[in-house]
């Protein structure tokens, strides 16, 4: 193209831009009457902001990407509220996190002078990690380069993990717990005005981390059962929706996705959707029709495994995640991976625990023998429970029924979670401790219900 062709294309786009300001310059004012309309604060209407978009997706003809037509309205849609407020604050967070309600997760201890209490609100390991971990430990083993920063990539676990698992380490990110493996991939694929895809009741993180990137979180519709429907996924999936979460077993719901179901959904969508698949709960499902392996992440370049060293491994309060995922991805978070986000401790004391694949036969083992012990103890004392695949047991009663079995509970010692932040109140979970601590909560419940 000759140097004034393309001067003149040149003048035609700036003439266009001086075409927007000056319509931007329109809007604004009619923005800014339609604030003085208003009789209070209340300036977002999230559900004509999405007929706006569709209205305009639908509309528009041009080359660019719909995705791109969704962000530029999607800023323009903030850009309005923050004139109709008018806030003299100087200090403001980006709109996706203003309506964020911060993870409290299971209540930890209670406030009153208890000697005994049991907590069984967190999904945590009642046997604590293998004894080849305390004896690690008990061995200070890991007191002598504390001066020295770990591992950046932390490979050698990442070897023990492939070695362990039978895949390829470069395709394995550790994360600070898992949390921080969820958050990589927003990060990595989504910009302001994106669109999550998670379950109406799944982990509470996935709404949070899709508002911490400036994303738009989208709930999948469930069955009366909690399951999520394939066809109604896909459904929900537009331009826009660059990353979905499946928890799977999910958590609080203990509902799951089988291999095919998964298959389904990947040979449905397109290949620039990122699929993250939550697997915290992996070890304990039983049922014949779900994948435990990684043979998925070579059939689908855009689908990431995750897992976590917090659950059956016992060691929550080490923060270790990981997932892994093809080469593309991997090679793409590695990029946004902040460097040493894993510590010497916890890559060392992961490793023994990988070691121990005794200790997690066992945890799993015990786990299911006690939940199917105590739901049918439960069932005996007309407590309805749901089906999980999980180390936790899923009530269902009233609003009042919750209340005062968490209450009563509570004043015994007893630390359960009532779901209120997943707007599910009338439910309980409760996580399933020894077979002592199990004992202890049905001879409490009883006081109510014998």
């Amino acid at each position: 193209m000759k140097n004034d062709e393309l001067e003149n294309l040149r003048h035609k786009i700036n003439k266009i831009d001086d075409d927007i300001l000056s319509l931007l310059s329109d809007r604004s004012k009619i923005v800014l009457e339609i604030g003085k309309q208003k009789k209070d604060n209340s300036v977002i209407d999230l559900a004509r902001e999405q007929k706006i978009l569709d209205r305009l997706c639908d509309k528009f003809k041009g080359s660019y990407p719909k995705d791109t037509i969704v962000r530029l309205w999607r800023e323009i849609f903030q850009s309005s509220e923050k004139l109709q407020k008018l806030t003299q604050e100087n200090i403001q967070s980006k709109r996706s996190i203003e309506n964020i309600n911060a993870y409290k997760g299971g209540k930890a201890k209670l406030n009153n002078n208890n000697k005994r209490v049991i907590k069984l609100s967190s999904n945590e390991n009642p046997y604590g990690p293998s004894p080849k971990v305390v004896k690690f430990l008990d061995m200070k083993n890991i007191n002598h380069d504390l001066h020295r920063y770990p591992e950046i990539d932390g490979s050698s676990l990442r070897k023990v993990i492939a070695k362990n698992f039978s895949i390829k380490s470069n395709r394995i990110i550790l994360g600070s717990g898992s949390d921080e493996v969820l958050l990589f991939a927003a990060l990595a694929f989504c910009q302001d005005g994106d669109e999550i895809l998670h379950a109406k009741h799944g982990f509470e993180m996935y709404s949070i981390v899709s508002k911490v990137v400036g994303a738009v979180p989208k709930k999948i519709k469930e069955d009366e059962n909690f399951n999520i429907n394939i066809k109604h996924l896909i459904e929900q999936i537009n331009e826009a929706t660059k990353v979905i979460y499946i928890a799977s077993p999910n958590n609080p719901t203990g509902t799951y996705l089988s291999r095919d179901q998964l298959v389904k959904l990947m040979n449905s969508i397109s290949k620039n959707i990122i699929v993250v698949v939550d697997g915290a709960y992996v070890e304990y499902v039983q049922k014949d029709d779900y994948d435990k392996g990684f043979s998925l992440t070579d059939q689908y370049e855009n689908i990431i495994l995750t897992r976590t060293f917090s659950k059956t491994y016992g060691l929550a309060a080490l923060r270790v995640g990981w997932c892994y995922t093809s080469q593309k991805i991997a090679d793409i978070i590695n990029k946004i991976k902040p460097p040493f986000n894993t510590t010497t401790i916890s890559q060392s004391l992961a490793i023994k625990a990988l070691e121990d694949k005794e200790h997690i036969i066992n945890s799993v083992k015990l786990n299911n023998e006690i939940k199917s012990w105590f739901e049918n103890e439960l069932k005996l004392l007309n407590i309805k429970t749901r089906q999980t695949e999980g180390n936790f047991t899923l009530i269902e009663t009233s609003l009042d029924e919750a209340e005062k079995i968490s209450n009563h509970l509570m004043n015994d010692g007893i630390i359960i979670r009532q779901l209120n932040s997943y707007n599910l109140p009338n439910f309980l979970r409760i996580s399933i401790g020894t077979k002592e601590e199990m004992k202890i909560t049905v001879e409490s419940l009883k006081k109510l219900y014998v």
